[in-house]
């Protein structure tokens, strides 16, 4: 349930004769808000036009000052479901990444801020392994390619991944250098397919040999992995994502909120 925001407007404090940027003020005063419980952990924060108002501040000021509470791992922002208190206190040791998934269009959003770099490829027939992972019939072909999953902010490279590609757009491939769209825009603007469904599986694994001779990580190190399963209208695989998230490395935030009826 969202918090109330108080309506009395508050103005930036000043430190002795020298007067503190508003976001820092801000963010500050924000901080103390969510540790006092006047926004309890798991409640969502006010929009950013309420928090203008109630602190007295522009819109840019507020995105800056929820930014790096974000940054603490306090709050977790989603354009589609708002911003969410996670901690009422600063989260140590934060993952490198932290994504929230909420819908589609969030999905996306998380695409558009990594990229994958593919360092191998080959063509399979699905086993009863990756037939019952992915969805599909048992035998059938895929391209698999091997890659790392990087930050598109700093290259740091946060996962090992298989992507498994319908042989049909198998040329997706080589467009996948440098700063590249992501696998569903490719779908879309090269072959004019559309994903309308997206299945997830997560859980807790250990890195594959692979990927630790590839990240050169230590032996038995553990993993996050993330499968996704990419279809069409009329349930066909165009593609999928099997990834493994190097430890400590990633953190996935998922709300869901119910529609009014």
């Amino acid at each position: 349930m969202q918090a109330k925001p108080a309506l009395k407007k508050a103005s930036a404090r000043e430190s002795g004769n020298k007067r503190i940027p508003r976001y820092a003020w801000l963010h500050q005063t924000l901080l103390n808000d969510i540790e006092s419980g006047k926004y309890p952990v798991g409640s969502y924060l006010p929009t950013e036009a309420q928090l203008g108002t109630i602190y007295g501040v522009s819109r840019h000021t507020v995105r800056e000052a929820t930014r790096r509470l974000a940054e603490k791992g306090m709050i977790t922002r989603s354009p589609s479901t708002g911003t969410i208190v996670n901690s009422a206190t600063p989260i140590q040791n934060q993952s490198v990444y932290l994504s929230t998934f909420g819908s589609m269009n969030d999905l996306m959003l998380y695409t558009a801020q990594t990229r994958i770099e593919p360092f191998s490829h080959e063509t399979i027939r699905a086993n009863h392994e990756i037939a019952q992972q992915l969805h599909m019939p048992l035998n059938e072909e895929l391209v698999r390619l091997h890659t790392y999953r990087k930050l598109v902010k700093n290259d740091q490279i946060i996962s090992y991944s298989h992507i498994y590609l319908n042989p049909a757009f198998k040329s997706l491939k080589n467009r996948l250098k440098g700063n590249h769209p992501s696998v569903m825009e490719l779908l879309k603007t090269e072959f004019n397919q559309e994903v309308v469904k997206i299945h997830q599986e997560v859980g807790a694994t250990h890195m594959p040999n692979e990927g630790i001779k590839a990240l050169k990580l230590k032996p038995d190190c553990l993993a996050l992995r993330i499968t996704r399963v990419y279809f069409d209208k009329n349930n066909r695989l165009l593609a999928a994502s099997d990834n493994f998230y190097i430890e400590n490395n990633f953190r996935l935030i998922t709300t869901w909120q119910k529609e009014n009826e």
